[in-house]
Formats: structure tokens, sequence, C-alpha cells
């Protein structure tokens, strides 16, 4: 991925200069999949446990992938 430079040291899209950005902990209890499922009218903790841990995986994925960089 190309980064672009804006001024103040922005480096878009995931880091400003001489910053590290640290991956998030899970701590949701949840199964991270590649696809974040429907969540239904009624309240289902498994299923926002299972969007936060998904989410989670795919933020410290790119974050992994732009440290590599």
């Amino acid at each position: 991925m190309t980064k672009t430079n804006f001024p103040n040291g922005i480096i878009a899209p995931f880091s400003v200069a001489g910053t590290t950005v640290p991956s998030l902990t899970d701590n949701s209890g949840g199964t991270a999949a590649d696809t974040i499922a429907v969540i239904g009218a009624a309240y289902n903790q498994a299923e926002v446990r299972n969007a936060i841990a998904s989410l989670t995986a795919k933020i410290n994925a790119l974050i992994a992938s732009s440290s590599a960089e």
C-alpha cells in the first residue's frame, strides 16, 4: 500500500511519524471470522462478542501490515 504524506508528520493511513500503533487486545470472548454477521433485533451477546473479535482481528492485521512496510 502506498502511504500518503500529510503536513505535521502524519503518514496516512495508519501512523504518525515516530509513533508506533500497538495492537488491540481482544478480551471480547468472541470468535473472529472474515464475515461480520448480522446482529439481530433481539440482543444476543455472542453476536456482539463475535463482531468485536472479528473487527479487532482485522484492525490488528492492518496494524501489522503497516508496520511491516
